[in-house]
């Protein structure tokens, strides 16, 4: 709800100055609440606001408050959340983290394990493999793949046998069932955490590959490194 404040015209002497101003401004409950009163202590003896219309505005300025309320409880509870990402994502540094993405990096000569996941059993998996500038470089196809998470290691060469360029790669997994029907799937990266980073209202974890979204995380575990 918007209100429109017009300035007013001054004259003095024999010269006359006219200036109009315009701002909006956001009525809240207060001013909507006052606006209410204003109009009862004003109106007309011999013919009173009619009781329906009364109520109506009275559940309208209850529905306003009760708005105004949930977008507050929300913002603390959206402020709570993210403060106590912000001082758990240090634990994480050191360790492996699973999350949902299908970029990677790879060194020249170096191997990969992607990790997707299967919402049932499939016939067959194709695991399609691209470079930086969307090119396909390599398909792996597998059989019958139970349902669950999954993962297939793609050994860092071309569908020529060629070993790849270091560099940035993706990936996407296709799946049918028995009766030849396209499957939900989803895509998985497994990286080791160096550090965290806070910006955009959100908190990162990164890795040598690229920073990871903390919502995005499905497990963590302890450095592959390590092990």
């Amino acid at each position: 709800m918007t209100v429109s404040t017009l300035g007013t015209a001054t004259t003095s002497g024999s010269s006359t100055s006219s200036s109009t101003t315009s701002t909006t401004q956001s009525l809240g409950k207060n001013d909507f609440l006052k606006i209410l009163v204003t109009q009862l202590q004003n109106q007309d003896p011999l013919n009173p606001t009619d009781s329906t219309q009364f109520v109506s505005q009275l559940a309208q300025f209850s529905a306003l408050e009760q708005m105004t309320n949930v977008n507050t409880n929300l913002q603390t509870v959206q402020a709570l959340d993210q403060s106590i990402n912000n001082s758990l994502a240090p634990n994480f540094i050191g360790k492996t983290v699973l999350a949902k993405g299908s970029t990677f990096n790879i060194a020249t000569g170096g191997t990969y394990n992607i990790q997707y996941q299967l919402a049932k059993d499939a016939t067959t998996v194709n695991t399609s493999i691209y470079d930086s500038s969307g090119n396909n470089i390599r398909t792996i196809t597998t059989s019958n793949v139970a349902a669950g998470q999954q993962s297939i290691t793609w050994d860092g060469k071309d569908n020529n046998g060629a070993a790849v360029d270091a560099g940035q790669y993706s990936f996407t997994i296709q799946a049918k069932d028995s009766s030849g029907n396209a499957m939900s799937t989803a895509a998985y990266i497994q990286a080791d955490t160096t550090g965290v980073s806070y910006h955009d209202g959100s908190t990162y974890l990164t890795t040598k590959d690229a920073e990871i979204p903390y919502s995005s995380i499905i497990k963590v575990t302890p450095s592959s490194a390590s092990q």
